[in-house]
């Protein structure tokens, strides 16, 4: 593993331009694309392959009779096909609809989905299971032979200048439609290549959704640099790891907590080898660094040996998760950014704070209120507004004086660096009017060995606060009973208002995207996991 030293000055690059995307694929064209499959497989697919994909489905998709301007809808999961798709509407000039999979078993009405966001036609995965009949502005995402043409009926009016329409799902779970803008996404894209320093070295690598539209611009990203990228579903994430190799990976925190199960885990003898690390770490971090990876290649393997740049966001990072891979010699540098305006802080070497969001990117100007409530103006927002779901919400967020209210809450230390206290929505008013933050509780609740994820929420009276805490049940030993004592030396510490009154238990293995107590964006749904305790639907280990 290597040390990022930050971007050289080759490594700024020309102005992103999204147009000149499928050239890209023609200039380099033995780059590649890997897409690992549900069941384990490794597909390879070459620019160049790419690009005659892209000509193939240009021409069908024009035989249908498709026009620039026209909403078209993408769904299915991950694959080259998908890319493709997306690569030859941009060319047609037509406005990609990233529909988000509702899971593996959901069944699709073509006909329901075409009426509901006014769509000219539907691309759909192969996997896809379809309700019903197919609808006949509905194909393949591969081959779209037998599809016709729906003309739209003017229902969806979507901002001028709309490059793609992606969806985002909050931690309460609600979705929303966002009309992402051209320059806003060159953009994204021309601040992460160049703070990064993305050259054609790096292997990028892609886990989650295309249709969230971060793992999209990361395509769009390696394309334009000619670097390479993997794209591997989650659950096969860290048997893929060690053998495609990626240099910068970007993700949750879930991502990066095999790391901290397995040291967890470990032997009494093989924790001598971390606690010296630990030691280095901690006496004489700068000069010990190429020791501590050594001693712990035996963990950090696990995520191969070309790992430069590790970023960890979307969901507040447990301070352990950053302390382990410090002391190993493989820090995790926490950065900030949203659909709504695209990124708004980084942490990067060499300036970097543990337990922040890092400082702001260039183009960005922040805003904090009396309340700690955040505010943003970009030169180039990423969005510029709601449309189909969330619309009712878009004055709220996309505020008349051209900044967008976040709903995070957070403050600027003196330092300069942005620290985030928790969203604005989850903020509970006890009924003496004490406000309360409950991620920077559950922080501290996470920061436990035993504890993978913790959920703090107030009782329907708003009298006292409660806490449910998913336990690692790949740890051996872990103890409900050491977690409760220690939340109890905390509320002997805290004002009354800030005492957990109420700790449930439960285990992290129910913590899945099918459960329904993580979105889809690997986001713990707080929404419907308080509904669970407070409605007692499932027994709980108190």
């Amino acid at each position: 593993m290597t040390a990022f030293d930050g971007p050289s000055a080759d490594s700024y690059h020309m102005a992103m331009d999204l147009s000149r995307l499928y050239d890209c694929l023609a200039e380099q064209p033995a780059r590649q694309l890997q897409f690992v499959t549900p069941r384990g497989a490794l597909k390879e697919v070459t620019f160049m392959q790419m690009r005659e994909r892209v000509d193939v489905l240009t021409s069908l998709l024009s035989e249908s009779g498709l026009r620039p301007g026209d909403l078209v809808g993408i769904l299915g999961p991950n694959s080259p096909e998908w890319i493709a798709a997306d690569l030859a509407l941009q060319r047609m000039g037509c406005i990609s609809v990233a529909l988000p999979v509702e899971g593996r078993r959901a069944e699709v009405d073509t006909e329901a989905l075409v009426e509901r966001y006014d769509l000219s036609a539907l691309l759909l995965g192969e996997s896809v299971t379809v309700k019903g009949e197919l609808s006949p502005a509905a194909g393949l995402l591969g081959r779209p032979a037998h599809l016709t043409r729906r003309e739209p009926d003017g229902t969806q009016k979507l901002p001028e200048g709309t490059f793609t329409v992606a969806f985002s799902s909050g931690t309460a779970g609600t979705r929303k439609g966002l009309a992402l803008s051209r320059r806003g996404v060159e953009n994204t894209i021309e601040v992460s290549s160049r703070e990064w320093g993305v050259t054609e070295e790096d292997k990028i690598l892609v886990a989650l959704p295309f249709s969230s539209f971060q793992q999209r611009y990361l395509m769009y990203m390696a394309i334009q640099v000619g670097a390479e990228a993997a794209v591997v579903p989650p659950e096969r994430l860290f048997q893929k790891l060690d053998e495609i190799e990626p240099t910068i990976v970007l993700g949750p925190p879930s991502f990066f907590e095999l790391l901290d199960n397995r040291v967890s885990s470990a032997s009494a003898g093989e924790k001598i080898r971390y606690s010296l690390a630990r030691t280095l770490d901690a006496t004489a971090p700068a000069w010990s660094r190429r020791a501590r990876v050594r001693l712990g290649r035996r963990w950090t393997g696990l995520y191969g040996s070309r790992i430069r740049l590790m970023l960890v966001g979307s969901a507040p990072v447990p301070r352990r998760l950053l302390d382990v891979h410090r002391h190993l010699g493989l820090p995790l540098y926490e950065v900030y950014g949203a659909t709504e305006v695209g990124w708004v802080a980084f942490n990067l070497p060499p300036r970097h704070r543990a337990g922040t969001s890092g400082v702001t990117v260039d183009g960005i100007e922040l805003e904090i209120d009396e309340d700690g409530a955040i505010r943003i103006r970009s030169r180039a927002p990423q969005a510029t507004g709601y449309v189909f779901e969330g619309v009712e919400t878009t004055d709220e967020v996309f505020l008349a004086d051209g900044s967008i209210a976040t709903g995070d809450v957070g403050r600027i230390e003196d330092s300069g660096f942005l620290q985030l206290l928790g969203r604005n929505a989850n903020v509970i008013v006890t009924r003496s009017g004490v406000k309360i933050s409950p991620e920077e509780i559950e922080r501290e609740i996470e920061s436990l060995e035993q504890v993978e994820r913790a959920l703090v929420f107030a009782d329907p009276q708003g009298t006292a606060l409660r806490c449910v805490a998913w336990l690692g049940g790949s740890r051996p030993g872990a103890d409900a009973e050491s977690v409760r004592e220690q939340v109890a030396r905390w509320n002997r510490e805290r004002e009354p208002a800030r005492r957990i009154v109420d700790l449930v238990f439960k285990q992290a293995d129910e913590l899945t995207v099918e459960s329904g107590l993580l979105t889809r964006n690997l986001k713990l749904n707080r929404a419907e996991a308080e509904r669970r305790v407070l409605s007692n639907s499932e027994p709980a280990d108190r």
